[in-house]
């Protein structure tokens, strides 16, 4: 974990840190009860580090930050909820893929924590080996696939093409 901390900390600057929790919030906001954490509180740093998210997420808060200085002459963070709102929209267009595929990560990750799994009445496990219950379902919706017939290759080679020449 520290080895997780030191990659973060060398890659990304405390400025960048504080946009990223901001923008996590903005995705994912705690619940007002306090009963779901937000996007920031679920271990994101951690998680863009495991996945290998680090290097487009890094230019994406680049652009951000530069956004931000210029058009309000201080960091992301320190901005009101409003102007945060509004100076994401505005870049939204022009991120659109980063904005996008944050928003993915984001998810990913949030319903992969113990602590959101327990909120919403999930055990906070693997599904596997114990697995879920799943309810059975009406097979006979299966029948028009089934009477189709075989539509697909075989994966094994045709061993003759393979002869020595």
């Amino acid at each position: 974990m520290a080895k997780d901390k030191d990659f973060i900390t060398e890659n990304l600057s405390e400025e960048q840190k504080r946009t990223l929790m901001k923008i996590l919030n903005m995705i994912i906001p705690p619940s007002e009860d306090g009963k779901m954490p937000g996007a920031a509180d679920i271990g994101f740093l951690t998680y863009i580090h495991n996945e290998n998210l680090l290097p487009w997420i890094h230019e994406g808060l680049i652009s951000i930050a530069e956004e931000s200085h210029k058009n309000y002459g201080q960091e992301f963070s320190a901005l009101s909820g409003f102007e945060q709102a509004q100076l994401i929209e505005k870049l939204r267009r022009k991120f659109l893929q980063f904005f996008n595929r944050l928003t993915t990560q984001v998810i990913q990750c949030y319903y992969q924590h113990d602590d959101v799994l327990v909120a919403i009445g999930f055990e906070a496990r693997p599904p596997f080996p114990k697995g879920y219950l799943l309810e059975e379902g009406d097979l006979t919706l299966l029948e028009p696939v089934y009477l189709r017939g075989k539509i697909y290759r075989d994966s094994k080679p045709n061993r003759k093409s393979f002869s020595s020449n």
